[in-house]
């Protein structure tokens, strides 16, 4: 059995012809017959027609051929694939994440399918190359989660990251389906800790302790965490300028109380600030500097002291002066 491809976007192994031997057909007998038959990557979904010939032998053993016979080949459409409900956690800065929904939008079932990083952003940093789905049907679909590292100096808001969707065709040969992309947004970077302090004064000339709640923002814990209170003139530490935290876990916050006070030359109604930073091991028992954190303290005229020392010492001046002078008017 020959046959003759009658077009060229339709190939019979790796030529326009191919034969097969069949033997022996008995009167009404059917034989079905692989050929091996290609299509252009370009070639348009139809009908192809190709021809054939039957050569044969009679009991006789008189050699015969059966020509003139024609048939159309018609390529299924082409092995796509689609991603939607695409998900980020993507921070610049930090690890994250993208999920979406894979789905099969070929004519056939697929095996081994796997999602793979193919972009070449140099601030986008894949933490695993690919993806495993497993195999889809045609018309099925299933989720899938891409971890991902963004530099520090990446750019926030949306980007476009490219994909290909790697895959077995029935005949177990590995495929690749490129013409994906996937749409994530990148979110601004964020501060490691986030301190606050709810009372932010201090009398002029006095002492207090100072409460801040540090808020771990890194998303992951961190260990050994070590807060240092810094400050400049008018404003002084005290012997408690450190906190100390054995574990802090993402999103969760802890108290630490330091002393603070002011020099003689700190100003009723200014405002001074102090530092803080942070010392921690991250998840992988690497020793961390956080950025340093400043916060503004306002300086308040003390209540409860009186007169200050300057004004009584001049009023008992006063005082002084007119009992003398009556004391003396009256010799």
């Amino acid at each position: 059995m020959a046959l003759e491809s009658l077009s060229s976007g339709l190939a019979l192994g790796q030529r326009a012809s191919d034969a097969a031997l069949v033997g022996s057909i008995a009167p009404g007998e059917q034989v079905t017959i692989p050929y091996d038959v290609s299509f252009t990557s370009t070639a348009p979904v139809r009908e192809y027609p190709i021809s054939g010939q039957v050569s044969f032998e009679t009991r006789e053993g008189i050699s015969r051929a059966d020509q003139g016979l024609t048939a159309g080949v018609t390529p299924l459409t082409e092995q796509t694939f689609a991603i939607e409900d695409v998900e980020s956690t993507l921070r610049v800065g930090e690890d994250g994440e993208i999920t979406g929904t894979v789905e099969n939008t070929g004519p056939v079932a697929t095996d081994n399918v796997v999602i793979r990083y193919a972009d070449t952003a140099g601030n986008l940093i894949p933490i695993e190359q690919f993806a495993a789905v497993g195999s889809l049907d045609s018309g099925e679909s299933t989720r899938f989660t891409l971890p991902l590292s963004v530099g520090g100096t990446a750019e926030p808001g949306l980007r476009t990251i490219d994909v290909a969707v790697q895959y077995r065709n029935d005949e177990g040969a590995t495929r690749a389906y490129s013409d994906v992309v996937v749409n994530a947004e990148v979110a601004s970077e964020r501060d490691s800790f986030s301190v606050a302090i709810e009372n932010r004064s201090i009398d002029a000339g006095g002492t207090r302790t100072v409460e801040v709640t540090v808020t771990n923002n890194l998303g992951e814990p961190a260990s050994d965490l070590e807060a240092r209170l810094f400050a400049n003139d008018p404003l002084e530490t005290g012997d408690t300028d450190t906190g100390y935290v054995q574990s802090l876990g993402a999103g969760e916050s802890t108290t630490m109380t330091f002393e603070l006070s002011t020099t003689d030359s700190a100003t009723p109604g200014s405002t001074y600030p102090i530092s803080l930073d942070f010392r921690y091991d991250d998840v992988d028992g690497d020793s961390q500097l956080s950025d340093t954190y400043r916060v503004p303290i306002e300086v308040t005229a003390s209540e409860g002291g009186g007169l200050p020392l300057p004004i009584i010492i001049l009023a008992a001046l006063v005082v002084g002066t007119g009992g003398l002078v009556v004391y003396r008017r009256r010799q």
